[in-house]
């Protein structure tokens, strides 16, 4: 009898109501936010100070995450200053040189995006002396040797653009560097990771999906299809005249969600000299829900081995305020799909353990030390300066 581990047996038991109906009472929520929670951390931070040793030898790598989940106002996770400030917090303490942090998910128009990155850039501004705003390539290189964290800003989906091409040239002018097709969901653009499913008609890139591509190209915002059907990441790379990325997936032939990318995709968006980014998230790694050092390395070394160790990255999709996040999560199953995971018993692993991850690589699957400081950070550096310039 295969062994059932407790958080596989606890997916079983939440995930009936999740089904049952949509959306569920606010007591079913409560009651389900509680136990998920409790059941998130794959490690604790007791053996993350284990850490600091291995930290240490690469203490000039530019460790960078090419997504982080939210910022001021972000609606859909209803992600406040505060949750901003302590996911910020946590990148300074665990030695991060960048991260690239979520403006938007779709959830609304551009006018609510533009206020937001008003109030980004304002605290920003007001702690300069631990963090910087970074749009440009050497902006990264000046950070890291002025010892403060560069933040990049992201949207994970176009529809923030209100169908107006023009608004590419708006956010690349107040500082979006990478931006997704969509956020799960089919629309305007393009097929979301809905359309994965056997039975779903994915239609791809649309037209004006191909218009944004074109326009984004041109300023030198990077393409990004995570959260994308496979075959809008094989019809954009088809598209793209600049490397692209799929900035915080994991691969669909380790572990069956639609979520996950097909080989296919990842073969296509490595063609265009792109990286892949996996993702922390343990519901993405495994039917075990295990988000340990050695499930993220598993991904991150099939896709090594597959395509090139020189396209691997972290893109960690890590959720600072998860226990006020689930609320909105839980209670919205159509953007949010619960039976590809969302919103049921997974262990989610921080950003700090992406060290963690770099030493099982090393130790277990023989990366070379220019290899994991690719997988740090250098990877994602060679596709900034593809897309931005020097």
């Amino acid at each position: 009898m295969k062994k059932v581990t407790k958080l596989a047996l606890a997916a079983v038991v939440l995930s009936g109501p999740v089904f049952a109906q949509a959306p569920p009472s606010e007591e079913e929520i409560a009651a389900r936010i509680e136990k998920l929670v409790e059941m998130a951390d794959p490690r604790g931070d007791e053996a993350r100070q284990g850490d600091l040793a291995y930290r240490e030898r690469y203490v000039d790598a530019l460790m960078i995450d090419a997504l982080a989940v939210g910022s001021p106002g972000f609606e859909s996770i209803d992600f406040l200053l505060k949750d901003w400030e302590s996911l910020a917090n946590h990148y300074e303490e665990y030695g991060y040189a960048a991260f690239s942090t979520t403006i938007s998910n779709g959830s609304e128009g551009a006018l609510a995006v533009l206020e937001r990155i008003d109030v980004m850039k304002a605290w920003i501004d007001e702690n300069s002396d631990r963090f910087t705003l970074a749009t440009t390539v050497q902006d990264l290189i000046d950070a890291k040797e002025a010892g403060v964290v560069a933040v990049m800003l992201n949207s994970q989906s176009m529809d923030m653009l209100d169908e107006d091409i023009a608004n590419v040239q708006r956010y690349w002018d107040l500082g979006i560097r990478q931006m997704n097709f969509s956020y799960n969901q089919t629309g305007p653009y393009s097929a979301g990771m809905v359309d994965n499913d056997p039975l779903a008609s994915d239609m791809g890139v649309t037209e004006l999906g191909a218009a944004v591509v074109a326009e984004m190209n041109r300023v030198g915002m990077i393409v990004d299809c995570s959260h994308s059907s496979w075959e809008t990441c094989i019809e954009a790379a088809e598209l793209t005249t600049k490397p692209m990325m799929i900035s915080h997936s994991n691969s669909h032939a380790l572990y069956e969600n639609l979520r996950n990318v097909s080989d296919e995709a990842i073969r296509a968006v490595a063609a265009t000299g792109g990286v892949v980014c996996v993702n922390f998230l343990g519901g993405f790694l495994n039917g075990q829900v295990q988000a340990t050092p050695e499930a993220i390395a598993k991904h991150i070394n099939y896709i090594g081995q597959l395509v090139g160790k020189q396209a691997t990255c972290f893109g960690v999709d890590y959720v600072e305020n998860y226990a006020v996040a689930l609320g909105p999560i839980i209670g919205n199953p159509e953007k949010y799909p619960p039976e590809q995971g969302y919103g049921l018993p997974t262990q989610m692993a921080p950003p700090a353990d992406a060290w963690a991850v770099s030493r099982v690589l090393e130790e277990q699957h023989g990366w070379s030390e220019s290899e994991i400081r690719g997988l740090m950070g250098g990877n994602l550096m060679r596709l900034y300066e593809a897309n931005w310039g020097e």
